[in-house]
């Protein structure tokens, strides 16, 4: 009997998630890296699930001003990847490439949001390649969309922008340690029940 939604899966189907959560994440370090020519480690993420509406409590509260990048996930895996990091994330990557003091998010303007916008794809692109070959399945990913404002709004807006968002979400918190400076990033993967059983079929694991 398969499952209906995210609070049916067994510790078997969460050790499978969690897996490729760190695969993810340690790809998308090493892709990082080589961006941003210097060091890039990353501490083991916590990967959990997550029902959407409390994701706000995750990033600090529903009014804390954040970045997130969502991109689609369209193929034999559908689904939605958003990325929210905060303003340390985006100051330390801004001064990889050139000196700004960013004391608030509104000190961005568009060539500093562009590099942000650029690092995050990169390490969005390292999850769903991870996904994509772990699965042995085929993951076209849509035209990012970007927001900065409340973490509220963002998930709201993204919410409404993307079909495939649930009650569910898997939620990957992360330390990556960039040349020495430790700062956090999250990924929320939202995936459809059709596909996250179609993620268990291709990896033989029973649901």
């Amino acid at each position: 009997m398969g499952f209906e939604n995210l609070n049916e899966l067994n510790a078997m189907h969460l050790d499978v998630l969690r897996e490729i959560g760190n695969i993810g994440s340690g790809n998308a370090a090493t892709s990082l890296a080589s961006m941003l020519n210097t060091t890039v480690d990353i501490e083991v993420p916590t990967i959990s699930l997550v029902n959407y509406d409390h994701v706000s409590q995750y990033l600090g509260g529903k009014d804390r001003r954040v970045v997130g990048l969502a991109v689609g996930l369209e193929g034999d895996i559908d689904g939605v990847m958003l990325h929210v990091v905060q303003r340390q994330f985006v100051s330390r990557i801004i001064n990889t490439f050139y000196p700004k003091e960013i004391n608030t998010l509104d000190d961005i303007n568009s060539m500093d949001l562009s590099a942000v916008k650029e690092t995050s794809n990169i390490t969005t692109a390292a999850y769903v390649n991870s996904l994509a070959s772990l699965t042995n399945t085929f993951i076209n990913i849509t035209p990012p969309t970007e927001y900065i404002d409340t973490v509220e709004n963002v998930l709201s807006k993204v919410s409404s922008n993307f079909e495939a968002v649930g009650n569910q979400v898997i939620y990957i918190d992360e330390n990556l340690i960039i040349a020495g400076s430790t700062i956090k990033s999250s990924m929320i993967l939202i995936l459809e029940i059709d596909s996250l059983k179609t993620l268990f079929d291709k990896m033989g694991i029973p649901y």
